[in-house]
């Protein structure tokens, strides 16, 4: 259950690669942005039902 102040987006934000689930096509434009250190603001959404 969700904390009166626990916004929802961030108790679910992906910290690390390996949480993006069902975005397999989108991990090797992230990692290059990483590398580059390139990384432009992003809004990661995905079908229901991902974890």
């Amino acid at each position: 259950m969700l904390q009166v102040n626990e916004i929802w987006t961030e108790k679910f934000r992906p910290m690390t690669l390996q949480n993006l689930i069902g975005m397999e096509d989108k991990e090797a434009q992230l990692k290059g942005y990483v590398e580059k250190r390139t990384l432009p603001h992003l809004l990661l959404v995905g079908p229901p039902g991902t974890e």
